[in-house]
């Protein structure tokens, strides 16, 4: 581009070098960030998506694509995730948990009674956040909620795999298959396909990207509560909430 005297070409080459990595950035970078269906960032009619209104990215020359990290606050809820309840519920639990946890099972079922008593206003939807290794017990049993859920089953699955929690094994989860009465050659493909498996990672770096350091996790709308929770203390949060 030729030079002019008052500056206003390179000016002008500098806007548009701008603008085209502001571009890339929105249209190729960010979708990027999750591969597959199972794109965390897309729009959802499930759910809030708690974002950073502090998030600011000033200058498209000078700042890097964002991380997750940067861009949430709480739990990105769509209908990937099982859960119970209304698709647009006034108090979602979200519960990040893991099935080798006992203390999470306790948990789980204290949520569930108060689903259950206020079916119309809560709605509780289950996060994997297992071990990070992919070949522990706890992974795989968080592959095997997530093949049981492609049939419909997740919740009667979650109930056996925290009741078998010391034996997260292939064999067993083709067993309680089979007790729940599930297509077993397509849970075992299930399985071993990637799909139940980017579920689980997807759920982890959100996880990760929300700090979180235990389980079991809840949020209950904005709200986050680490460790176990009774049921009595779950329904005065909630009151607390509905009565603001």
């Amino acid at each position: 581009m030729p030079k002019t005297k008052d500056g206003s070409g390179k000016l002008i080459f500098f806007s548009l070098t701008a603008l085209a990595l502001f571009a890339a950035i929105v249209f190729f970078i960010m979708p990027a960030l999750f591969e597959g269906k199972n794109n965390l960032l897309a729009e959802n009619e499930e759910g809030p998506f708690y974002l950073n209104k502090e998030f600011t990215e000033e200058d498209p020359l000078l700042t890097i694509a964002p991380n997750l990290d940067d861009m949430i606050t709480g739990p990105i809820i769509t209908d990937i995730d099982p859960s119970i309840g209304p698709k647009k519920a006034k108090i979602n639990i979200v519960a990040y948990t893991d099935f080798e946890c006992s203390y999470c099972y306790s948990a789980i079922n204290e949520a569930k009674k108060i689903q259950q008593e206020m079916p119309e206003t809560v709605k509780l939807v289950h996060k994997d956040f297992p071990s990070g290794s992919q070949e522990s017990a706890s992974f795989r049993g968080a592959i095997a909620g997530r093949c049981a859920s492609e049939q419909g089953k997740f919740w009667e699955m979650a109930e056996e795999l925290y009741q078998n929690s010391d034996n997260l094994s292939e064999d067993n989860f083709i067993a309680l298959a089979k007790k729940l009465g599930l297509n077993l050659k397509k849970f075992s493909i299930c399985l071993n396909e990637d799909k139940a498996k980017n579920y689980v990672i997807d759920n982890i770096k959100e996880a990760n990207a929300l700090k979180i350091i235990g389980i079991p996790l809840f949020y209950i709308n904005e709200r986050e509560i680490l460790g176990e929770i009774n049921y009595d203390e779950l329904k005065k949060i909630i009151e607390q909430k509905l009565n603001k």
